[in-house]
């Protein structure tokens, strides 16, 4: 299963999980910390390009 990917601040991040209140966790697809892992308002998330 691939994970889906999008845009934030210009950097591409995978979708760990997307909350109802509109905020999804995202880790930077570089990174293999699971430290990294971010809580982004979806709004301010790109799709990106297949």
């Amino acid at each position: 299963m691939k994970l889906e990917e999008v845009l934030y601040n210009g950097k591409v991040y995978k979708v760990i999980y997307k909350y109802t209140s509109g905020y999804w966790e995202i880790k930077r697809v570089t990174s293999n910390s699971t430290g990294d892992i971010i809580l982004v308002d979806a709004s301010k998330l790109q799709k990106t390009s297949d």
